[in-house]
């Protein structure tokens, strides 16, 4: 598979414009998608990934986010979007909302693998050697955000960093995929995260395909400046003197997997399926997923509800693959450091193709019936 690298740009809003005669709406600075920071494999083309040409299909001389095709080669390739790394626009905040918070890692031997540093024989939470957030992001300056703001008005352009704040640009290592992908982990995102849906209010459903890699891709080293966990956190990289002095980048031996062809949705405890609508998406940190559209899944009655992603793309397999989380792999490395414990790996399940985890729904008091 050939390396290429391709701006990745999600729009929820597309900004109308005025050129040659063009008409459109006025609209303010819209937000600006984060800068892909982790490698990506793509099975198809995304339309959004790569250029575009406007064809005024109606003819009424108005931009509509349905009339953007794509720009092809002279051999009828799609073309992606180039990005320049421009790393220039410093972070100046305080680190709001990482009062308390520790950044933990792994002590690794000399193959790479998390140390069993307690000597229980297990490799666990207890084995990470964690200190203040706050100290180990000072040690960490000067660190540069994601862009919060475009002005562009061309899909092409909006991760130019002539029109995005903060003015930084980058773009991790991604691929085509040409051969069989073989998924090695899933990662469910939030509901792994002991995040408890609540009747009536919108619980984002995300989840990660992860191949490992026999050929490294390049990613960012990238960490919450403001507020983790929350909807408006910032992420930023910073240049991290290890393992090379001055490198934003280090090399990772996993990758996540998109494709278009999958669905996803609920079995409620009525026996009734809820359609959830997921798309590729690309979350603050700069990792892509697949991620609910519109804000998220609002459930509509308490009790075991399961989520499921159903995955039909014949050059995806998940034959042999577990459900983890992300934090429990050494990326630099290709090693796992842990598994998934007993009781959320019990809660999930991977059955061909597809993949489920179940949530327990609460009503919005917290109490279950």
């Amino acid at each position: 598979m050939n390396k290429r690298l391709l701006l990745f740009v999600l729009l929820a809003v597309l900004l109308v414009f005025s050129v040659g005669g063009v008409s459109a709406k006025k609209q303010d600075t819209s937000k600006a998608m984060p800068n892909l920071s982790f490698p990506l494999i793509m099975t198809n083309v995304i339309q959004l990934f790569f250029q575009q040409t406007w064809v005024d299909a109606d003819a009424d001389n108005v931009v509509d986010a349905s009339e953007w095709v794509l720009t092809l080669d002279a051999d009828g390739n799609p073309i992606p979007i180039a990005v320049d790394e421009v790393i220039a626009e410093q972070y100046t905040g305080t680190y709001p909302g990482n009062d308390g918070a520790e950044y933990c890692y792994y002590t690794l031997d000399a193959d790479g693998n998390a140390t069993d540093i307690n000597l229980d024989g297990v490799i666990d939470d207890s084995d990470l050697t964690c200190v203040p957030m706050l100290v180990w992001l000072d040690s960490m300056e000067p660190w540069y955000p994601q862009p919060l703001t475009t002005t562009s008005t061309d899909p092409n352009d909006i991760w130019n960093a002539d029109f995005v704040d903060s003015a930084n640009s980058w773009q991790a290592d991604w691929v085509t995929a040409d051969a069989l992908v073989t998924i090695d982990f899933i990662d469910w995102g939030n509901p792994l995260e002991n995040i408890t849906p609540i009747v009536g209010q919108r619980f984002p459903v995300e989840v990660a395909l992860y191949e490992k890699l026999t050929t490294t891709m390049t990613a960012y080293k990238m960490a919450c400046l403001e507020y983790p966990g929350t909807k408006v956190e910032l992420f930023g990289t910073s240049a991290d003197p290890n393992p090379v002095p001055g490198s934003f980048t280090y090399e990772s031996y996993f990758a996540t997997v998109l494709t278009t062809q999958f669905t996803a949705e609920v079995y409620n405890p009525d026996g009734t399926i809820t359609i959830i609508p997921v798309s590729p998406g690309i979350g603050p940190s700069g990792k892509m997923n697949f991620a609910s559209s519109g804000g998220g899944w609002i459930p509509t009655m308490p009790g075991w509800h399961r989520i499921w992603l159903h995955v039909n793309d014949p050059l995806i397999t998940f034959s042999g693959a577990i459900v983890n989380n992300d934090e429990h792999y050494i990326m630099s490395t290709g090693s796992m450091a842990q598994t998934l414990n007993a009781n959320k790996l019990a809660l999930t399940g991977i059955i061909g193709d597809s993949t489920y985890i179940d949530v327990y729904v609460v009503r919005p008091s917290g109490n279950k019936p």
